[in-house]
């Protein structure tokens, strides 16, 4: 569906509201919607948020454009390698001066985020897309994820933890989304 020129992907779901995301790399709208929407209520809900729009499909496509995906499973390979490399480098670092010790790290190719950490084995996950972000952003996420083996969640005694280790995180944090 084209509304006033933007491409709108609509999905009719059992649903009571509805949904609107931008997908990235490429800033494609998808709207979920309930069944019997009207086409002329999901284009009013569209211009409604044009603004809002326009704003984030305009980001989405700046942050592919900064950090372009791999093209060739040859290429993906070798990132695959330099941040291997990278992280054996600061890990050990990062767990030396905060005490904090993963049981064992892999480089996962993850889309929606940028690490995970198994709470109960203390095993981390990073995402292969680290390896064209900056060391500090890669510290960052290390350190994160080395958080969650003593701090399983977001409450303040996880703050603060990251706040010892690393007063700067939030504008690194920032940093990521773009």
């Amino acid at each position: 569906m084209y509304i006033d020129g933007l491409e709108v992907h609509v999905t009719r779901k059992r649903i009571k509201r509805m949904n609107m995301r931008i997908k990235e790399p490429d800033g494609r709208v998808e709207i979920s919607v309930p069944y019997l929407t009207p086409d002329s209520e999901v284009a009013r809900f569209v211009r409604s948020k044009r603004t809002w729009l326009d704003r984030n499909i305009a980001r989405v496509l700046a942050k592919a454009a900064a950090h372009p995906e791999p093209e060739t499973r040859a290429e993906k390979e070798a990132l695959r390698a330099d941040l291997k490399e990278r992280i054996a480098e600061r890990l050990p670092v990062i767990e030396e001066i905060t005490g904090l010790r993963c049981s064992g790290w892999t480089v996962r190719d993850m889309h929606t985020r940028w690490g995970s950490c198994n709470t109960s084995t203390h095993h981390i996950n990073l995402s292969l897309m680290l390896a064209t972000r900056s060391d500090a952003e890669l510290d960052y996420v290390i350190l994160h994820e080395l958080v969650h083996t003593v701090v399983p969640n977001h409450g303040p005694e996880f703050y603060a933890m990251m706040d010892r280790f690393m007063p700067g995180w939030k504008k690194i944090r920032r940093a990521l989304k773009y």
